[in-house]
């Protein structure tokens, strides 16, 4: 596995044959900095494919910018600070727009102790045809319990 840097918490390592394309992978690090920054639910919402989808934890299916949005928005409450560690990323193949992610998510909240779990996402990728930017068309995570 190689890694970006080491010293920062969205860093990622990645299978050594690594043909994941570099706007991938600066996308997944924007990612992660916009989910686990407050109050940036709209530059969050602009990772997102117009109709994109994330599956939470709980199974619960939330469709499109404006339903994402709204849940990044509504994660805030009584949680202070998160911060999602994408510790190693495997494409699906060579010049893949997917991949799965393996990491850790911490946060502390306003009314409890410091929480830690183990996290997994399958992410599809795609480049929008107008802006050029590679944008999030499906997520879905699992948290250990």
């Amino acid at each position: 596995m190689t890694t970006q840097n080491g010293n920062d918490p969205y860093s990622s390592e990645y299978p050594p044959a690594n043909n994941l394309h570099p706007d991938i992978q600066a996308f997944i690090r924007h990612y992660y900095t916009q989910v686990d920054t407050q109050g940036r639910h709209t530059e969050y919402s602009e990772c997102w494919t117009e109709d994109g989808v994330l599956i939470v934890p709980s199974g619960v299916e939330f469709r499109g910018r404006e339903s994402i949005r709204n849940l990044h928005s509504g994660m805030w409450n009584g949680v202070p600070k998160r911060l999602h560690r994408p510790s190693k990323i495997y494409p699906f193949g060579n010049d893949a727009d997917e991949v799965m992610i393996l990491g850790s998510v911490e946060y502390w909240p306003d009314d409890g102790p410091y929480v830690k779990k183990d996290m997994a996402a399958r992410a599809k990728y795609q480049r929008n045809a107008n802006s050029g930017k590679i944008e999030m068309s499906s997520l879905q995570v699992w948290l250990t319990t």
